[in-house]
């Protein structure tokens, strides 16, 4: 039998916090998903946290939870993180090879990437992930490892994730005051796209909607890598918010409501069927047909989709898509979602689920897990150098070699 490591993956979303338990055996290389646990969260604002005692209780629920159903001890974590404080952009960077035999070496690739994240920041700012696209030996673009070759001028473009150092500070505190230990810090919405989006997909180009409970993170892949990164302050509260002031009930029964009912297009509708619910007051009862509750739902799914489709006509890279569109987050689960953005977008849409991982499908093939799933995937397989809060990482080159061997 091959030795099993065991993982787990911490999501710190919008507004809750998702907790995946997962091993990988070292024989084969399989990942098996073995519990998960999630709690919301009062603590968390759009991914940043607005109250460390909240915050602790619901990483805490969230493990606990997940130790239960894999019957494992956790101490340790690799976390992922999301919000506004997140910037993501592309760089470049250059060095000579002035050795007399101009073979390019590990160390050299290693320098190169630190070059490209050799970047002005505010006292404040950190980087969190520096993400090689693509090198070049000698203007010769397009090289996926250039250890080995021949040349006297490397050069590499790079995904750089830059992130509130205090925004940090306050997650990493929340965690270690529930008694866990942060290993790495990663951007959420990158682990999502390893979990969910496959290399062929990735090299032909597509873009990936991480779509949560207050916020939608856009994620442009091609020629095999990140090319732009952007998150949005609109999600699936927005339309429990609808529903509720449309409805005049409560905030917790327009979200039943929605999770029950809910469908993001009135064609699906056949019928008139009422549905009963309670006045905001908590006693009043009220009615209201699925296809008035449906109507609700898709006229704010349009105007999502509609702020989403101009932030990737914005980044230039919206011609570089021929793959189409990826849903995923638990705003990704309301029925009928996919088809209503085919509708708007014009390309092909599909719901992400996790590609090459086992275990108990009520959680690999829910949306909201995700992220966490990710983050497994990117502890066994992940491409990303560590954050710079790690200490003794290996070097840059050798992460990025071991993930491109996985690929092969």
């Amino acid at each position: 039998m091959g030795k099993s490591i065991v993982t787990v993956g911490l999501d710190i979303g919008s507004s809750q916090t998702v907790a995946v338990i997962g091993k990988r055996d070292e024989k084969n290389g399989a990942l098996t998903i073995l519990g998960a646990g999630r709690a919301p969260c009062r603590g968390l604002k759009g991914g940043v946290v607005v109250n460390i005692p909240e915050s602790k209780v619901a990483i805490t629920r969230a493990i606990e939870e997940a130790e239960e159903q894999s019957q494992e001890t956790i101490s340790s974590l690799l976390v992922g993180i999301r919000g506004p404080h997140i910037e993501t952009f592309n760089h470049r960077g250059a060095i000579n090879i002035s050795r007399t035999d101009k073979e390019i070496t590990e160390e050299d690739v290693d320098h190169v990437i630190v070059n490209a994240k050799a970047i002005q920041l505010s006292t404040d700012r950190e980087i969190l992930h520096t993400v090689p696209q693509d090198f070049s030996v000698d203007k010769q673009a397009g090289v996926a490892d250039p250890v080995g070759m021949e040349g006297s001028h490397l050069s590499v473009d790079v995904h750089i994730a830059v992130a509130s150092s205090s925004h940090v500070s306050n997650i990493v505190k929340s965690i270690n005051l529930s008694g866990f230990t942060c290993d790495d810090l990663i951007y959420g919405v990158f682990a999502v796209g390893d979990c969910v989006i496959g290399e062929e997909e990735k090299d032909l180009g597509v873009a990936l909607l991480d779509m949560g409970g207050q916020t939608t993170n856009i994620v442009i892949y091609a020629d095999g890598s990140v090319r732009y990164a952007k998150e949005l302050p609109i999600g699936g509260e927005l339309i429990t918010k609808d529903i509720a002031y449309g409805l005049k009930t409560s905030f917790a029964m327009a979200q039943g409501l929605k999770e029950k009912y809910g469908m993001a297009l009135t064609n699906m509708v056949s019928g008139d069927e009422k549905i009963e619910f309670v006045a905001v007051d908590g006693h009043t009862p009220r009615q209201v047909s699925i296809r008035a509750l449906t109507e609700i739902v898709q006229s704010r799914m349009e105007e999502i989709f509609e702020l989403i489709h101009q932030e990737i006509q914005k980044s230039n890279y919206a011609d570089v898509v021929p793959g189409g569109i990826i849903l995923t987050g638990g705003c990704s689960k309301l029925p009928g979602i996919d088809k209503l953005a085919e509708e708007l977008f014009r390309m092909n849409v599909h719901c992400g689920r996790p590609v090459s991982v086992e275990g108990a499908a009520e959680i690999v093939m829910d949306p909201i897990y995700s992220t966490a799933i990710g983050l497994l995937k990117y502890r066994h397989f992940g491409e990303w150098s560590k954050s710079n809060r790690s200490l003794g990482q290996p070097s840059m080159y050798k992460k990025f070699k071991n993930w491109l061997d996985e690929l092969l």
